[in-house]
């Protein structure tokens, strides 16, 4: 394998974040170090840089009696003596021309691995033939009687409500994705705030929240009904209503979109609060951010799921933002003022 896998900067050579990983990789040895000095020594720069992210790296230490914040840096720890491999995805711009990996600071091997599904389970209630559900940060797929899939997000509740001529289920809240076994005779249909979505066989992700909903089409075709309206969805469609806005239509990385099933979550050019928000939904622990400027930055990276410690470790790893505790056990991100 190998064991000098570096990220670059916008020149091409190896950046800061990268000689923090590979002087903790290799503490004793001596040409690693002459490297290292010669790298500093070509450009102010990179002196500058690397004061900023090694800062942030033992800044990890003012989180030191957190056992999430302990445990994420083992992690990384660990993992400085595994494989390393995964793609990579740089920061937008206005942030740093730095790359994440899965394999650095986020421990690749767990994302990798992902929540493991359980088998299906069915509890009875009076107005469901079974209810699914999973908890905050679970994941579980239920195979259906005619061999259609649905895998369950975090914090989802599916029910299944009819069963004959029709297959008939309901999304009572959270996230769901509907691969269908195709049968013309028998309507695969998915109510979810009082919408309905028909398909006969195709894959399809509905999401329900308490402002918003959205369908996702993978493939094949869906068609959308409301009080206000039908439309008909093809492949790569993505329609989203905020409120009792009119609903619009979209082409979007479908990819990306679904890519919970397995257990990351990417974002390219997103507001941090717009991904922190979203990382909330996968932790009982929540992430704060109390400045609109640090809020508004836009980042890229693809992060695991669940994984706040890790997710922090990495914005203070690389100079992004510094961690505190804060009240009732969030964890409150900040802007990192230069000096």
């Amino acid at each position: 394998m190998n064991d000098d896998h570096r990220s670059a900067g916008p020149s091409g050579d190896p950046d800061a974040a990268s000689w923090v990983v590979r002087l903790e990789r290799h503490p004793g040895d001596a040409d690693v170090r002459r490297e290292f000095e010669a790298w500093l020594a070509a450009d102010p720069a990179h002196g500058r840089a690397w004061a900023a992210v090694s800062g942030a790296w033992d800044r990890l230490g003012g989180l030191g009696d957190d056992p999430e914040i302990l445990a994420a840096r083992a992690a990384v720890t660990a993992e400085l003596e595994a494989e390393r491999r995964g793609a990579r995805l740089p920061w937008a711009a206005g942030i740093a021309a730095v790359m994440v990996t899965g394999a650095a600071l986020l421990g690749y091997g767990a994302w990798r691995q992902g929540p493991s599904s359980d088998a299906p389970t069915q509890i009875a209630a009076a107005e469901a033939l079974a209810v699914y559900r999973t908890d905050v940060g679970g994941r579980r797929t239920v195979v259906l009687e005619d061999g259609s899939k649905v895998t369950l997000n975090t914090d989802t509740e599916v029910r299944l409500t009819g069963w004959g001529e029709g297959r008939h289920l309901t999304l009572v809240r959270g996230e769901a994705y509907f691969e269908v076994s195709r049968n013309p005779t028998r309507p695969f249909v998915v109510t979810a705030g009082g919408r309905t979505v028909t398909a006969l066989g195709t894959a399809f992700d509905v999401r329900l929240e308490p402002q918003r909903w959205s369908v996702s089409l993978v493939e094949g075709k869906v068609r959308v009904v409301a009080d206000t309206g039908q439309v008909d969805l093809a492949p790569g469609d993505h329609l989203v209503q905020d409120g009792k806005n009119p609903w619009t239509v979209e082409k979007r990385d479908l990819d990306k979109l679904t890519s919970w099933r397995d257990g990351s979550l990417i974002f390219e050019n997103r507001p941090l609060g717009v991904i922190v928000e979203e990382m909330n939904r996968y932790s009982a622990r929540k992430i704060e951010i109390t400045d609109p400027a640090l809020a508004a930055q836009p980042l890229s990276g693809r992060f695991k799921s669940g994984d706040t410690a890790g997710f922090v470790a990495t914005l203070e790893a690389y100079g992004l933002a510094r961690a505190q505790s804060g009240s009732a056990g969030t964890i409150e991100l900040r802007p990192i003022i230069s000096e």
